[in-house]
């Protein structure tokens, strides 16, 4: 397969779209995008790029990879960014005779580099597109992994949905203790610091992501029912007068991360240098 591949970035205009743009030229392929404001519109990415990429949110994804699906051909492939993958992989399949693959870049706009970050592959149809874009990943320094849709999407549930859940939780919290920002910072850990900093990074960015992460991923509320049970347990145990019964809850959590915890207070340490030693 040569070095100068033509890429299409249907909502390439975005902030993630952006960012793959640059990644893919940088690389040395003619990169174009579609977005609402363009020339270009979906369809003529779908006739005239050998790799069409969906940078969208999950429901527009879906819609337009129903309608571009037809235009595709065998040889080229149709892939998408989104967070979940079980519901695009299936319309992308089912839309287009096109190889398939399911791609979530876990991470941000924001990130500098590829170099050390998380890119997951759900394979859909096909093998030659998958090798490729494997090795544009990886030969960026970047660790990709190969996963089923189904298992992507109940990972995701914790590591995306649980963890957001979480943050706009806890600043609720806040709002409804009114505990504002001079309040919050002149009384922070440097845990807290990094906690709150987290909540405001969240609410700066497209909080309908963050509501299609929640509201759209089907195992999510699985995980919520053993959260909010987990969450019995521990006020329980925590909370019962009996600091024996405390101290059993958190040496059994303790034993099941035994393995990390000092790899983890290792860096988390540099976390909260860093965050210090930038002011």
């Amino acid at each position: 397969m040569s070095k100068g591949i033509s890429i299409g970035i249907i909502g390439g205009t975005g902030c993630m779209g952006q960012w793959f743009r640059d990644f893919f030229s940088d690389a040395g392929h003619t990169v174009h995008i579609s977005g609402r404001k363009t020339e270009l519109t979906p369809a003529d990415i779908a006739r005239e790029c050998d790799i069409v990429i969906l940078s969208l949110p999950l429901d527009v994804a879906i819609a337009v990879s129903e309608e571009i699906g037809p235009l595709l051909g065998d040889a080229q492939l149709l892939m998408d960014f989104c967070s979940l993958k079980e519901k695009i992989l299936k319309s992308m399949t089912g839309s287009t005779s096109a190889e398939v693959i399911g791609t979530h870049p876990l991470f941000g706009p924001f990130t500098d580099s590829i170099k050390g970050q998380n890119i997951i592959l759900c394979p859909g149809r096909g093998e030659q597109w998958l090798k490729w874009l494997e090795n544009e990943y990886i030969s960026k320094g970047a660790f990709v992994t190969v996963m089923d849709p189904s298992v992507h999407d109940r990972h995701m549930a914790i590591v995306q949905g649980l963890t957001h859940f979480l943050t706009i939780c806890m600043g609720r919290t806040l709002q409804k203790m009114n505990m504002n920002d001079n309040t919050a910072l002149s009384c922070s850990t440097p845990v807290f610091k990094i906690n709150y900093d987290l909540i405001g990074r969240l609410f700066a960015q497209d909080i309908g992501l963050y509501q299609n992460i929640i509201s759209k991923n089907i195992h999510f509320s699985d995980v919520l029912d053993l959260f909010l049970s987990v969450v019995d347990e521990g006020r329980d145990s925590l909370l019962s007068g009996q600091d024996e019964k405390g101290l059993l809850f958190l040496e059994s959590v303790r034993d099941f991360f035994k393995d990390s915890c000092r790899e983890s207070l290792k860096e988390s340490n540099k976390f909260i240098n860093a965050l210090y030693g930038e002011q």
